[in-house]
């Protein structure tokens, strides 16, 4: 099993959380606690569907420690994780140093890489909640459905 560090849609709570929630209920995946990034990074929500995006770009000026959940999880919800992240095409699953309980350990996080300049100049955030942000539920960026929306939703956010 493979820890993983989520921040977003896949925290409790959240729009995404369904398939951590199928693997904690099937034994596929287990709760460790809370996390927080070693590095600061940007996380921002951003687009129509005001979707967190934690980019890849530790340390920048408007980087903050970013809270998540962290959950150790079998390789088969791993790939259902990257389904629904679009990685490596969308978001890139990358090594991170995750803070928990005052020490650190690396560990599994979805990044935004290749992201356009401009999401650097949004507010960043140090938690992410659909509820405060108003996100509209996209369940990986396959939605919305029609290739057109989709199509100018990633040109929106990558180079």
């Amino acid at each position: 099993m493979q820890r993983v560090f989520v921040y977003g849609t896949l925290k409790s709570g959240q729009p995404n959380h369904h398939l951590i929630q199928e693997g904690l209920s099937s034994g596929e995946c287990r709760y460790e606690g809370v996390g927080v990034t070693e590095l600061k990074y940007p996380l921002v929500v951003a687009s129509h569907w005001k979707v967190p995006f934690l980019l890849d770009a530790p340390d920048t000026p408007c980087a903050q420690n970013v809270i998540g959940e962290v959950y150790l999880v079998t390789d088969a919800i791993l790939k259902k994780l990257d389904e629904l992240e679009a990685h490596p095409d969308f978001y890139t699953r990358c090594q991170v140093p995750i803070v928990t309980d005052a020490k650190p350990e690396t560990m599994w996080c979805y990044l935004l890489q290749d992201f356009k300049p401009h999401l650097l100049e949004l507010s960043t955030h140090t938690k992410y909640d659909s509820e405060v942000h108003g996100t509209l539920h996209v369940s990986g960026v396959k939605r919305p459905l029609d290739e057109e929306t989709r199509k100018k939703f990633i040109e929106e956010i990558k180079r």
